[in-house]
């Protein structure tokens, strides 16, 4: 296989990963959609216990869909009784409303929470494959 024919193929496959990435974006905006009630449902919860979220998670409160996913990982973590990163020492509401959740509701936080995990993995391929393709172009041509 000669070079040329090697560098089209990470090409194709590049492209393969960033339609892939692209397909887990759209998926994760259209779920977050369905859910972004019982999202702000579970925030006005969170803010109703008189606690301030952390720094961080306050700043992601506020983005909507792109701060979702921080927001996600963090009500996740207090379903299953752990502590959030990015806390710094701060308190955390440590009552039983979040661990008693209806099973729809964690149902949804887990799903959304495992896709944006599975949606890097295009992303970090598609970079390492475009890696690939920089370094035929501009070392082995």
């Amino acid at each position: 296989m000669t070079i040329e024919v090697f560098s089209k193929y990470v090409s194709y496959t590049a492209l393969f990963f960033a339609w892939a990435s692209f397909s887990c974006l759209v998926f994760s905006f259209i779920y977050f959609g369905i859910h972004k009630k019982k999202y702000e449902i579970l925030l006005d919860e969170y803010r109703k216990t008189g606690i301030p979220l952390p720094g961080p998670y306050n700043f992601h409160s506020m983005m909507g869909f792109w701060g979702a996913y921080p927001m996600v990982y963090f009500f996740r973590c207090l379903t299953i009784g752990k502590k959030p990163r990015g806390c710094f020492g701060g308190k955390v509401y440590s009552g039983d409303y979040f661990t008693t959740l209806p099973p729809e509701q964690k149902r949804w936080l887990n799903i959304y929470y495992y896709v944006n995990i599975i949606f890097t993995i295009p992303v970090l391929l598609y970079f390492a494959f475009g890696g690939i393709k920089y370094i035929i172009v501009v070392f082995l041509s």
